[in-house]
């Protein structure tokens, strides 16, 4: 158990993708230390080796002195930017290297800092002469990419994607689990019943594999009434501090007594219903899963739930996903089409994704899907599934208590995350199709060799160069145009 786990009131998809990116490093430290060590023998800008990013380290190790490198060059000085500018345009000129490109852009990592984007053409003594010019107090960080077709796929650390929604059969990892048996301030600690049934509910989710269907669970009174008493307190709160979406879907869903008061909801019933709806479908797992794994699962329209309740001692309070959690806070935002595709688009950007970056999608996707607020008429709405499945949580976020601030999935995805008690920031989306249209915009700058491309008739997911798939998209652009200037003139004609 991680140190300091215990003191964390609520488990995270923003501390799994840390805590998943902190394993990862670890075994790349060790294979990068060596590459260092051996490259630093070889070269005297030993200061400058250690702040080179991995693809870049290992492009310098394997690369012939002869070979052209066409070569895309970040630098990053936090300190001196123009400076830096100056001294390598000096010296890339000064020294023969083709300078295809060159631009200073905002560091998307840190707000308010440059960063130089150079694109060259040059063999490895060159760059390393380059390198070797830099001052490295000056630089904070350098990465350097190979933008050759060949290596236009990500492969540097050699990721699995999946590419058939089956292949989420192997995206079941939960990377740190919240067990009562393990934590004294669970609220299950020591219950034997309560630990057995977790257990049981989480041998039915580990078994479940793609094609099965959903577990049809035969839940205990005492289930149920936990289900009841949070319910009934939750929807109390509903009119006035959950958004439009939310009420409009929840409702819905009430009419047709797929959620009642009295029982839990049948998951095969759900499951059914938001097929329907967005194209949704749950997926049974064992607790809160790895963020890669997580994401991963969304980018098949497809909602990992867990299949226990939280503890009958604290019905209004979970602090981990539950089926409460699930049910009552996920699947009403689900069914609304805004909602899915946000979280689809999410999903689709994190396949083959660095540590690095699934850490920031996890972090946006937590601040707005699982802890996002709207505005309504000037007043402040959740939209987040954490906050309208928690009774305390949702009143703090809504107060006067907590900062708020405007959805910037730039700012958003580095925004620290509290976990050891409610948050003293919340973002505020004007609408959850403005936050679909500034999540785009991110998209367009989010650092990827290739663009991932659901169809939802094979359910399947293919990635696509970025000039493939602007192709692939202004043809289907023409076809649509071609059809709509058939069925104009079909209407001309009918009207003669």
């Amino acid at each position: 158990m991680p140190a300091g786990y215990s003191s964390r009131r609520r488990d995270s998809l923003i501390w799994q993708a840390s805590i998943e990116k902190g394993q990862n490093e670890g075994l790349r430290r060790q294979n990068t230390i060596k590459k260092r060590t051996e490259l630093s023998r070889q070269v005297s800008f030993k200061e400058v080796i250690d702040k080179l990013n991995y693809s870049g380290l290992e492009l310098i190790r394997s690369s012939d002195d002869a070979k052209i490198l066409k070569l895309d060059l970040i630098i990053n000085s936090f300190t001196d930017s123009i400076r830096v500018l100056v001294q390598l345009i000096q010296k890339i000129t000064s020294i023969g290297i083709v300078l295809k490109h060159l631009e200073t852009r905002p560091d998307k990592a840190h707000p308010g800092e440059l960063e130089i984007f150079v694109q060259i053409e040059t063999k490895k003594p060159l760059l390393m002469e380059v390198l070797d010019s830099l001052v490295p107090d000056k630089i904070d960080r350098i990465e350097i990419k190979s933008t050759e077709k060949a290596d236009n796929v990500i492969t540097a650390e050699e990721i699995w994607i999946p590419k058939h929604v089956s292949d989420l059969d192997k995206c079941g990892h939960v990377v740190v689990k919240y067990e009562p048996t393990e934590d004294p301030k669970h609220p299950g600690f020591g219950d034997k019943d309560y630990i057995s049934r977790r257990a049981e509910l989480n041998a039915i989710a580990r078994d479940w594999k793609f094609g099965d269907s959903m577990p049809d669970i035969q839940y205990l009174p005492e289930e149920h009434e936990t289900w009841r008493i949070a319910y009934s307190k939750l929807k109390e709160l509903r009119p006035s501090h959950t958004c439009a979406e939310y009420c409009k879907n929840i409702k819905q869903m009430e009419d047709i007594g797929l959620i009642t008061a009295d029982k839990i909801p049948s998951l095969q019933a759900i499951d059914k219903y938001l097929r329907a709806k967005t194209g949704f479908q749950l997926r049974p797992c064992g607790g809160l899963l790895s963020a890669r794994d997580f994401l991963a699962s969304l980018a098949f329209r497809v909602f990992q739930t867990t299949l226990y309740l939280r503890h009958h001692s604290k019905p209004n309070h979970c602090p981990e996903p539950d089926l409460i959690h699930e049910i009552l806070g996920h699947t009403p935002m689900f069914a609304d089409p805004v909602v899915a595709e946000f979280s689809q688009e999410v999903g689709l950007l994190s396949i083959g994704a660095s540590d690095e970056q699934i850490e920031r999608l996890a972090t946006l996707y937590w601040f707005i899907i699982e802890f996002g607020l709207c505005e309504e008429n000037g007043k402040l709405k959740a939209i987040g599934a954490g906050l309208i499945s928690a009774f305390g949580e949702l009143q703090h976020a809504i107060s006067d208590t907590p900062e708020h601030a405007p959805f910037d999935p730039y700012k958003t995805a580095i925004q620290k995350y509290e976990d050891s008690d409610y948050q003293p920031l919340y973002f505020v989306a004007k609408s959850m199709s403005d936050a679909m249209e500034k999540l785009r915009k991110y998209a367009l700058d989010f650092d990827r060799s290739a663009i991932n491309v659901y169809n939802p008739f094979s359910q399947t997911i293919s990635q696509l160069s970025h000039e493939d798939y602007a192709k692939k998209n202004m043809k289907a652009v023409n076809e649509d145009i071609h059809r709509l200037s058939e069925i104009i003139q079909a209407c001309k004609i009918q009207k003669m």
